[in-house]
Order: structure tokens, then C-alpha cells, then sequence
């Protein structure tokens, strides 16, 4: 039987550091923190890893990629069928974040497309034509304020829905 690796304050702190900003060392973990070895930190980030309690990598930003328009959508699947829709759902790359959800819809989804031709093909040719679909709900982002826990550039730019610097 695996034990259960347990969550303490230490974990949480290199946990908020490495959420702002997922390249900090272990060295800069620990001179931030103040009481902790470099050694502990690097012990904890391992721990974590291992426990798959983490993962650490690049979260790229879909307009750099050429991905201007997001859409939310809700997917409401056949009986039987979510395991098989979400597996089909995950191959693509336009899909940037997926799960199962309660109520009316089955899934939750994350698209993003270069513009809303592309968003259509997706919807008719791809979302539309899968098997164990009965109906989706979308809904286009308009502003992009905060993802993964961190702020976007939106808030900080202080900007209106038109693009217009406020005050």
C-alpha cells in the first residue's frame, strides 16, 4: 500500500514560489524563505515531483502562439460515453484544459483557434462530428484576467474591453 505524501506549510511556501515563477532555484527558494537549507528546498521540490503533487513546465500563451480567440465550452455527452469523448478531446492541441463536470454538461473545456473561422471548422468539423456529443455550449472569452493563479497582463495594463488605457 503507497502512502499518502502530506502537504505541510513548507511545501505550500515552494509551492506559492514556484506558481510565480516556475524557473526559481532551490537557492533562490531558500534565500527568500530565510529559515530553510538549499538542500531541504531541493529535497521538497523532489518530494513533491515524485508525489506528482507538482509538475513544472511552460504554460505557453495562446496569442503568442497565434491562438487569438478562446472559447469556454460545455459538453454535454451520451451515458457511457465521457471516458471515450475525453480521451478523443485530449488529443487536440486547441483544447487546453479538459474535466468531467456535474449538471447539465459532462465536460468542461478550454479551445483555443487562430480566429473564428477556425473556430467554426472546430466546432462543425472536429467537436461536432464526435461520437457520444449530444450538445455543446459555448461561450468566446472576451479578457483573459487571471489563469493558473497568476494575474495576466490585462490587470496590470488597467485597460478597458475596447483596449483603451483607464484614467
Amino acid at each position: 500500500m503507497t502512502q499518502r505524501y502530506v502537504v505541510d506549510d513548507l511545501d505550500r511556501e515552494i509551492i506559492r514560489y514556484l506558481s510565480e515563477d516556475g524557473r526559481l532555484s532551490a537557492a533562490e527558494i531558500a534565500g527568500r524563505i530565510g529559515s530553510v537549507s538549499e538542500r531541504t528546498i531541493r529535497n521538497r521540490i523532489a518530494a513533491l515531483l515524485q508525489a506528482k503533487m507538482i509538475v513544472i513546465g511552460a504554460i505557453p500563451d495562446p496569442v503568442a502562439l497565434g491562438r487569438d480567440v478562446q472559447v469556454e465550452l460545455l459538453i454535454e455527452v451520451e451515458a457511457g460515453k465521457l471516458e471515450e469523448v475525453a480521451i478523443q478531446l485530449a488529443e487536440y492541441d486547441e483544447i487546453g484544459y479538459l474535466a468531467a463536470t456535474s449538471g447539465a454538461a459532462n465536460l468542461s473545456a478550454s479551445l483555443f483557434v487562430a480566429d473564428h473561422a477556425a473556430l467554426l471548422d472546430f466546432m462543425d468539423h472536429e467537436l461536432g462530428k464526435l461520437p457520444g456529443v449530444k450538445r455543446v455550449t459555448s461561450s468566446v472569452v472576451l479578457r483573459l484576467y487571471k489563469v493558473f493563479g497568476t494575474r495576466t497582463t490585462a490587470i496590470s495594463r488597467g485597460t478597458d474591453l475596447g483596449g483603451k488605457k483607464k484614467g
